[in-house]
């Protein structure tokens, strides 16, 4: 079980909108259950305002979902980063969602039903919480891993169909790439061009030179970048980086998506999976 929970986990590409409509979607998820079924002795409950009360719930569950994802998550981002994202600390992030969802009903319910504040009251709201969301949240995040397991984790054949006269026009052809000052620069052939990956708002070019590989840190976006950039071979494959698709050597996989190895041994680089048009190109 340990061995699963380390495995891996597709950490999500999701813009600002999308992980605001993710917290709204869960809230009223939330409140329509818990008005169309009543659980929890609900239907017994008499009051005129009792489906506000308890699409209030809903709309703690979605406030508590937007605090996660852009207050949590992005303050620590060093636990919360793609490279170290597995099944554990998916199902982590879930029960701390719920741990916070119930605090909020404790505090709401304190507010206006005058619940008494006291362990027992809380355990038995967050018993509540876990039973409505623990099971198939935790359920669906093996499914997943399963599911992208299968998808990505197949052996690929890389082809390149480049002739002598392509690649020299690859190892002559000159990339400019300027920093956002105006004045760094760095000049190397396409053919020495390994990967570009961005940290913020720095871009650190991989290349190779003399047989060994090197490093320039130039500060730029890797949009900005990119727009230097003709080459169809050296395309975008993930938010964070830029590939030579001519230096592909082997792609793998597991449940977070393809790997592109490169030729330096023990470099690689990934593809997200809405660039994953590129590993069509290369088998």
């Amino acid at each position: 079980m340990l061995k699963i929970l380390l495995q891996p986990y597709p950490f999500g590409e999701k813009s600002n909108t999308q992980l605001i409509i993710q917290s709204i979607g869960e809230g009223t998820f939330i409140a329509l259950f818990l008005i169309l079924f009543q659980p929890f002795g609900a239907l017994a409950w008499h009051d005129p305002n009792k489906n506000w009360y308890l699409a209030c719930y809903g709309l703690i569950t979605g406030l508590c979902g937007f605090i996660l994802r852009f207050g949590i998550f992005k303050t620590f981002r060093q636990y919360h980063n793609e490279k170290t994202w597995n099944v554990g600390k998916e199902i982590l992030s879930i029960m701390l969602l719920i741990f916070m969802i119930a605090v909020g009903n404790m505090w709401f319910s304190n507010i206006v039903f005058h619940f008494e504040n006291g362990w027992k009251n809380f355990f038995g709201m967050l018993l509540v919480v876990i039973i409505i969301g623990i099971f198939p949240a935790t359920f669906g995040v093996m499914m997943n891993y399963i599911y992208q397991l299968k998808k990505y984790n197949q052996p690929i054949a890389i082809h390149h169909s480049h002739d002598a006269e392509r690649q020299n026009l690859t190892a002559t052809k000159s990339l400019k790439l300027i920093a956002e000052n105006g004045k760094d620069m760095l000049e190397l052939s396409e053919d020495s061009l390994l990967f570009i990956e961005s940290a913020d708002n720095y871009s650190t070019i991989f290349y190779e030179k003399d047989g060994n590989l090197q490093k320039e840190l130039l500060r730029s976006s890797l949009t900005r970048i990119e727009a230097q950039i003709a080459s169809e071979n050296i395309v975008r494959c993930h938010r964070s980086f830029i590939v030579n698709l001519d230096k592909v050597e082997k792609i793998t996989g597991n449940a977070q998506g393809y790997k592109l190895h490169l030729e330096t041994p023990e470099l690689f680089v990934p593809v997200a999976r809405k660039y994953s048009e590129i590993v069509e190109r290369l088998k």
